[in-house]
């Protein structure tokens, strides 16, 4: 989705004088919304809120914005490169799936850090956030061009929407890859390291709930999950012909067989 449709998107649902915006597209459609309204509440689900420069305080919001932060934060681009070298001791070049504002920003330079730190070459694949199947296709052309083992994908803009098809084109090309969502994994994709969604949806309702009930944004912190969980599916390891080490499979909260 390009910047000229959040503004024209943000601008009919301020327009429609919602008693509170609901959003988890993206956050550049939450700062456009929040742009067009200090008033209106807005409850969202983001990946890293402080990062996405949303809020400056998470835990007293210090705007119109409050809502649930889908991760760890930032540094979750560490963790699962790390978990992926456990899986993959063998990989040393990374391909790094991304919307490509999000590659040239914070998100890029956190898995450029971590691949620094652990040795490995990560391997910048960016995309376009209007990206559709032919496009993420020729993202993984382009994968195999460079050489690369494995794969890495965040769960931002276009890749949220099309992370099933990022699972689907990792088994057709035979990339072991790790992402953000464990539903995937639950289908066919290899790893997932995560939140548990089902929580994390309860928690957004029962925040909207909070607002319609008059409680300010300022009032209700952005929900920081704490437990993660490791899936992995036996089924696409077996797929794509590799072998996981015992000790990453005694890890793991949820294995697929």
């Amino acid at each position: 989705m390009s910047p000229q449709c959040f503004a024209e998107v943000a601008r009919n649902a301020v327009m429609s004088r919602p008693d509170v915006i609901v959003n988890a597209i993206g956050h550049k459609l939450i700062l456009q919304l929040a742009k067009e309204t200090s008033t209106i509440p807005i409850v969202v689900v983001v990946g890293d809120p402080g990062a996405a420069g949303i809020v400056k305080n998470l835990a007293r919001p210090d705007r119109n914005v409050t809502g649930i932060a889908a991760d760890a934060g930032i540094e979750m681009q560490g963790k699962h490169l790390d978990i992926l070298r456990q899986a993959i001791p063998s990989a040393s070049r990374v391909a790094y799936l991304s919307p490509r504002e999000e590659w040239e920003g914070a998100w890029g330079h956190a898995a450029k850090e971590a691949g620094r730190q652990l040795g490995v070459s990560i391997i910048g694949t960016p995309i376009e956030n209007s990206a559709e199947e032919p496009q993420y296709g020729q993202a993984f052309e382009t994968m195999v061009q460079q050489s690369a083992d494995a794969l890495m994908y965040n769960g931002l803009g276009s890749n949220f929407i099309h992370r099933y098809l990022i699972t689907e084109l990792a088994v057709r090309y035979r990339l072991p890859s790790i992402g953000w969502w464990l539903d995937v994994v639950k289908a066919h994709g290899f790893l997932a390291y995560g939140t548990d969604q089902n929580d994390l949806v309860d928690r957004w309702a029962d925040q909207v709930g909070q607002i319609l009930k008059d409680a300010k944004p300022s009032n209700i912190p952005f929900y920081q999950p704490t437990k993660f969980l490791l899936a992995i599916n036996l089924r696409t390891v077996r797929t794509i012909g590799l072998n996981i080490p015992s000790a990453l499979l005694a890890s793991a909260d949820e294995v697929i067989e």
